[in-house]
């Protein structure tokens, strides 16, 4: 599967125009609180870089594999495409680059050709994957649908609350409905998403994501945690749990985040 959301601003624009939808008027409060949240979200968490440890194990055959990575946004002051990317660093406690000269590098380049680069990164880093997941596991990608570009192609409703995660958390049911979807899958084939938002009423923040794709009995399931971050003011990712059948066996990955810092380049060309 090939991830084309990544938070960037993409060929959605070009969509035809927005239908009316039956969907109640708590609905859409807040899920326009969300979207107001997840803007924040962007701008705050833009350029911050997140250490990831990700644990991925397969059943058929019994394969295990450690990879510590970078991961952050990408936004240019002035620019609004944007997208969330992984830079592996090490496999099994064997490095596979040099970190900071190419996060300087990348920072360095105009936007065009950083956000290039970026996806390239992406992509050699999936290759490190056990098995050809490509970039979906990604911890922001709910996080993406609920921005008002994306926000029309899907279904909202509400569900209970969870009082467990906090005393005003609401999950929120997604399903999406608009074609040519935002994920696809071999040959251009359209794959609908769905899920689950866990929401705080009172301020839109989200604690928790569930994306889940393919059949009902079995699908794919991305699941992401948030805590708040005292320093950035916002809650940021701090694991994510993903699960890939494949009818003989499966593919497990549980990644943690910490060391959350903000990536600055100086005329010097020092990373602080």
């Amino acid at each position: 599967m090939a991830n084309r959301a990544v938070l960037a601003v993409m060929a959605i624009l070009a969509l035809a125009p927005r239908p009316a939808r039956a969907q109640d008027n708590r609905t859409d409060a807040l899920m326009a609180k969300t979207a107001a949240y997840v803007a924040r979200f962007v701008g705050q968490f833009s350029n911050v870089v997140a250490e990831e440890t990700l644990v991925q194990e397969t059943t058929i055959p019994r394969r295990k594999r450690t990879m510590r990575s970078d991961f952050l946004l990408v936004r240019y002051p002035g620019d609004t495409l944007w997208q969330a990317f992984r830079d592996v660093a090490e496999v099994d406690g064997k490095p596979v680059r040099d970190k900071e000269e190419r996060l300087t590098r990348l920072f360095l380049e105009p936007a065009s050709s950083a956000v290039r680069r970026a996806r390239e990164l992406q992509e050699a880093g999936a290759r490190y994957n056990l098995l050809d997941i490509g970039t979906l596991n990604n911890p922001l990608l709910v996080m993406a649908f609920l921005q008002d570009l994306y926000r029309e192609r899907f279904r909202f409703d509400l569900a209970g609350r969870d009082r467990k995660l906090g005393p005003t958390v609401r999950q929120v049911q997604f399903q999406e409905w608009k074609v040519p979807s935002i994920i696809k899958g071999n040959g251009n084939l359209d794959i609908l998403t769905r899920g689950l938002v866990w929401v705080e009423e009172d301020t839109g923040r989200v604690v928790r994501t569930e994306l889940r794709i393919g059949s009902r009995s079995s699908p794919v399931s991305i699941i992401t945690e948030f805590a708040f971050d005292d320093e950035l003011g916002i809650n940021v990712p701090v694991t994510m749990r993903d699960w890939y059948p494949d009818g003989t066996g499966e593919i497990r990955g549980v990644a943690t985040y910490g060391r959350f810092r903000r990536f600055q380049v100086t005329t010097t060309e020092e990373v602080r």
